[in-house]
């Protein structure tokens, strides 16, 4: 078992909206000091969201993504869609990861609910974002 006691948080919406967001596009990098081989190197993400209110089928999705070409996004871990009222908790395996990650909340239905989410990188060795612009 690792212990992924290296965090950072990738995206955090305090107060609720009724808007999908996207966070800040960061590049990963060694942290000053880091001996692990990147290839040993274990990610997961911890995701933690709530959904009320909205009308015809809300829900809620948070993704993270990884950008390996520069332009094209891939989703690398999606949280179980939140589908009613209430909140929900998730650690997700990442098994690979390209240089550089984002995340992002997806809301639907005929009126979108109201959401707020915690998304928190952890991985098993140190590293660093750099904040993309």
């Amino acid at each position: 078992m690792s212990a992924h006691r290296y965090t950072a948080t990738l995206l955090e919406i305090a107060d609720a909206t009724a808007t999908a967001q996207t966070g800040s596009t960061y590049a990963i990098v060694p942290a000053d000091g880091d001996g692990q081989v990147d290839s040993n190197q274990g990610f997961r993400v911890f995701v933690f969201a709530t959904q009320s209110g909205g009308a015809t089928s809300p829900t809620t999705d948070a993704k993270i993504e990884t950008r390996p070409d520069g332009t094209n996004w891939v989703e690398v871990a999606t949280m179980t869609q939140l589908t009613a009222d209430g909140s929900r908790g998730e650690l997700k395996s990442i098994t690979a990861l390209g240089p550089f990650l984002r995340a992002r909340t997806v809301l639907a239905g005929g009126t979108a609910p109201n959401h707020t989410a915690r998304i928190i990188l952890a991985s098993d060795g140190p590293f660093r974002l750099i904040k993309k612009a």
